[in-house]
């Protein structure tokens, strides 16, 4: 990438940042136009660092001057385009039509369960249908309350509503009949074969033996599965399928197995669990619209052909589309448990997890998921989320919504000469002028240390500062009484006596490109806040200006994004 392109975006970040252009946040525009130069990040960090910091000894003005020569348009107001909306559905009456969420009580939700269930609840809405919560809780050995309870907080917390609710495990005697039905018409047996064998017989296109006994001796089985007399891995329900077709999962796949562990919602009460196929085949019978992952494409062929066994004649309209991932982060669910469980993170709600509880932890508002599957759009091909992207949203959104406070990371204390003591008057947002809060000071001020240089500085809305002395501990200046002075770097401050500790906790990839876990995943920022700050609530949401968008937790804060 040419120098020119580099200094627009560093330009155009100072602009919009009252003067101060950031590394972090000039990189990812940069890679946005040309996503191969990640693999060029140690030659690009240097050239994107020093060309900011040239920036960055301009003045507001002079930068605008600047960007205005490499892009006439840069700082135009972009008219406001009209709402997205997703696309239409194909076959479908408003008023008379229902759709799913269909969580696995296994684990917590990530974004991409979020993003897939706001979908269901989206179009539900549009087009004033039913939505239905159904637990998918069949699998005795992984299914557990708290998820339950911990998914139904979630959907709430996104804004989503349903009006029904159900779990599968309720329906297990409903299941044993549809099965005995499909057993006594001949459409299923009875396997005894090893999971090994199964396999094999599978690969080769061959049926096993077991599929030649008679409807008397596979009830007898049957019965004997059902009432515990089997133990776990005995023998299984196996679909009389397809040996011939291409698609792999029509040959003679199984429908149920035997599991003794107590379930947590029906406890010792049955031994024999559905999987997943059988399940879908009946319950998606019973709603218009199933939106659900591309991944599953394999999977419509064999619950059509069960639900064409079972005489079922409701069939839902299949809408597929690709799932969702957010570049850099996690949301495989084993991976995520085994963070939880080996205790590498402090749980699910962890703000360095891509869990619905983690981001919103970490200062991510509901509004921004729906904008972002809005603006994603629905697609077979892959859809990955830009970082970028993500913190756009969220930041255009937070923008108008949180005050703005100072905070001084590495603070060292400025001693200004001949000051005048003075009552600053400082903006808690720039769209109220009339909301402001006032600070007392008298000379000191704890200012960062990478701001600590010889020269004119101007304290943010307060007054000039002519710096002499630099030390390792602290900066001594004089007070300049010239109100404008152009070129002059602005930097935050926080009046001695006003300040309050604080940390900032950032978190970083939990893992690297070779998928290995990183030793390092979570920053710390240490430094002073406004004491305002101590007064506000656990969740509070701000912006340090010049630093990021933060949310408050109970002993520290949260860094959302820039």
């Amino acid at each position: 990438m040419k120098e020119s392109d580099i200094l627009k975006h560093a330009l155009r970040n100072a602009a919009l940042h009252d003067g101060k252009a950031v590394v972090g946040a000039v990189i990812p525009k940069i890679l946005g136009e040309d996503p191969k130069l990640k693999s060029k990040m140690k030659e690009l960090m240097p050239a994107v660092s020093k060309i900011v910091e040239e920036v960055n000894k301009l003045s507001l003005e002079k930068q605008k001057a600047e960007l205005l020569t490499l892009d006439k348009h840069a700082l135009d107001k972009k008219e406001e385009e009209a709402p997205k909306e997703l696309p239409e559905l194909k076959n479908i009456k408003v008023g008379k039509c229902s759709f799913r969420i269909p969580p696995g009580p296994e684990k917590e939700l990530h974004i991409g369960h979020a993003l897939s269930f706001l979908l269901n609840y989206y179009y539900a809405k549009r087009y004033k249908g039913k939505l239905i919560l159904r637990f998918e809780d069949t699998n005795p050995e992984k299914c557990r309350q708290e998820f339950v309870n911990g998914i139904k907080q979630d959907l709430t917390a996104l804004g989503i509503t349903w009006d029904e609710e159900y779990y599968m495990s309720d329906h297990l005697p409903e299941y044993y009949k549809l099965a005995e039905k499909m057993i006594k018409k001949g459409d299923v047996y009875i396997c005894n074969c090893v999971e090994d064998k199964i396999s094999k017989d599978r690969e080769n296109h061959v049926r096993c033996g077991c599929a030649e006994k008679d409807v008397n001796g596979n009830l007898r089985e049957w019965n004997k599965m059902k009432y515990g007399t089997y133990k776990e891995g005995t023998c299984v329900l196996r679909l009389k399928g397809d040996l011939k077709n291409k698609n792999s999962v029509m040959w003679d796949p199984s429908l149920f197995r035997i599991n003794r562990t107590k379930h947590y919602r029906q406890g010792s009460k049955f031994f024999v669990w559905p999987l997943y196929d059988f399940t879908a085949a009946v319950e998606d019978a019973k709603i218009t619209h199933v939106l659900r992952d591309s991944n599953w494409t394999q999977r419509v062929e064999l619950q059509d052909f069960i639900r064409k066994k079972l005489g079922i004649k409701g069939k839902p309209v299949n809408v597929l589309y690709s799932r969702y991932q957010l570049e850099g982060a996690v949301t495989q669910g084993r991976i995520i448990r085994k963070l939880v469980e080996d205790k590498v993170v402090d749980g699910y709600d962890d703000i360095r997890l891509a869990t619905v509880k983690g981001l919103l932890r970490r200062g991510f508002v509901p509004e921004t998921f729906m904008q972002i599957l809005i603006e994603m759009g629905i697609s077979k091909s892959q859809r990955t989320i830009p970082l970028e992207k993500l913190y756009s949203i969220n930041s255009r959104i937070l923008d108008k919504k949180v005050d703005r406070y100072f905070f001084v990371e590495d603070p060292v204390l400025l001693t200004v000469n001949d000051a005048p003591g003075a009552n600053v008057e400082l903006p808690m947002t720039p769209y109220d002028a009339k909301r402001t809060r006032k600070v007392d000071t008298e000379g000191e001020f704890y200012i960062p240390k990478r701001d600590a240089k010889t020269g004119l500085v101007l304290l943010k809305y307060a007054y000039n500062v002519k710096i002499i002395k630099v030390t390792p501990n602290g900066a001594v200046g004089e007070y300049v009484i010239e109100k404008t002075i152009k070129d002059v770097p602005i930097i935050q401050w926080i009046a001695k006596n006003n300040e309050v500790p604080i940390i900032v906790k950032e978190p970083l990839p939990m893992f690297n490109d070779k998928e290995e876990l990183n030793k390092v995943t979570m920053a710390e920022h240490k430094g002073f806040a406004e004491r305002i700050v101590e007064g506000l609530p656990v969740g509070a949401q701000v912006q340090f200006e010049r630093f990021a968008f933060c949310k408050k937790d109970k002993d520290y804060w949260n860094f959302t994004h820039k």
